[in-house]
């Protein structure tokens, strides 16, 4: 607890106010940490705050009915990256911003996905912040064609104080790619509510929406229409199930991120109309998630997946690409099946023996419930957090006086 001074009035600090930095609060991982961990932590320990850089997104108004405040940035180039205009926007939104932090005084910054912990790191030294800490929620290979992004995040890295990861894969990518890194590192798994993600959710009446029935085994795939989560791959692999599975559905749950149309050319091509079902963007993943039966993760790269959590605390079996930390979360032949990515038939073989296996089905659905119950709870992740903020706090001495 330290003594504060303002306006000639001496109060005990007795919280250490903490500001979240990311892009957006859409529907991601990453955004829906943010928000578990602004609602989650101690309200007597902590003040939260969360600054987005970019947009508002849908769980904006959730987190500020649960009092938590969000400020609202447009940290974008809207004139074109070759008009000036852009950049004298973007110069007056980083100005605000450093003029916002200094502001809110926050004891710790805490910034999500690469431009906020960019952002965070200049703005938060630039503003006297004590402490930064970036999270790296994904592999690095979206620096692979744009050398820049690295040797800016080299430097940002000596204003950094820790650099949390949420996977040994990730930890192991980033001492791989990164410099000024060294002895900064941590890692804390993601977490998922195990209230809100449970076995006995509202399947039927999803797949009446659906227009399905008992008689369907539903093979649901929780990702946004991008090439890298392996769409193209799975439609090869339905079309070598159809004959032998008539009653096979995959339903693909996510936003259209480019690729809608090739996918939809992709079933006319391989004769898979009516076994593909393409919901769009949801934003009740809880209620979908029972409603299948085998729950697919086909990406070409990942950092740690939260939907692979959600649906083992559904009681869902996993086949999931041995990519990022996909097999630090399920085990292979336990709670379901790890297997090659980009391989359309490794796919498949691994969907036909669950179809073909309903008790095999159920004990990888059992045994994936139990494996998040015991390693990645919500609230093992905020209990986590706490003891990892609780560390800065002791080695920073943010509330000594």
């Amino acid at each position: 607890m330290s003594i504060v001074l303002y306006e000639g009035w001496a109060f005990m600090k007795n919280k250490v106010r903490i500001l979240y930095i990311i892009g957006s609060l859409r529907l991601g991982g990453a955004e829906k940490q943010v928000a578990e961990l602004a609602l989650g932590l101690d309200k007597s320990r902590y003040e939260v705050d969360i600054c987005c850089l970019n947009e508002a997104g849908p769980l904006v108004e959730s987190v500020r009915q649960n009092g938590v405040k969000v400020a609202v940035f447009d940290v974008s180039l809207p004139y074109g990256k070759f008009n000036p205009l852009s950049y004298l926007h973007l110069l007056r939104h980083i100005f605000s911003i450093r003029r916002y932090i200094k502001g809110l005084k926050p004891d710790i910054i805490h910034g999500y996905l690469f431009t906020a912990y960019i952002a965070g790191a200049i703005c938060g030294r630039w503003a006297g912040v004590p402490v930064i800490i970036a999270s790296r929620r994904s592999l690095g290979y979206f620096k692979d064609d744009k050398s820049w992004r690295q040797k800016l995040e080299n430097h940002v890295n000596k204003k950094t104080d820790y650099i949390l990861v949420n996977s040994k894969a990730v930890r192991e990518d980033v001492l791989r790619r990164e410099r000024n890194c060294e002895g900064k590192i941590r890692l804390i798994y993601n977490g998922v509510d195990l209230k809100k993600y449970r076995p006995d959710g509202a399947a039927p009446e999803v797949r009446r929406e659906w227009g399905l029935g008992e008689a369907e085994i539903v093979v649901g795939v929780v990702a946004n229409l991008i090439h890298y989560k392996g769409h193209l791959e799975i439609l090869e692999a339905a079309a070598m199930l159809k004959h032998d599975f008539p009653h096979l559905r995959f339903v693909f749950a996510g936003r259209d991120g480019g690729m809608k149309d090739e996918i939809l050319e992709k079933v006319s091509a391989l004769g898979l109309e009516g076994k593909i079902i393409l919901t769009g963007s949801r934003m009740d993943i809880e209620s979908i998630m029972p409603a299948f039966d085998i729950l697919l993760l086909a990406s070409h790269e990942e950092g740690f997946s939260n939907v692979l959590l959600e649906g083992m605390a559904c009681a869902r079996p996993i086949v999931a690409t041995n990519v990022g930390g996909n097999a630090e979360s399920v085990v292979d032949g336990e709670t379901g099946f790890i297997i090659p990515p980009r391989d359309p038939a490794a796919i498949a073989a691994a969907l036909r023996k669950l179809l073909t296996d309903s008790a095999l089905r159920a004990r990888f659905g059992r045994a994936g419930r139990t494996r998040v119950e015991q390693y990645f709870s919500r609230e093992r992740l905020i209990r986590n957090m706490d003891e990892f903020y609780q560390e800065i706090i002791q080695r920073f001495h943010l509330l000594d006086a």
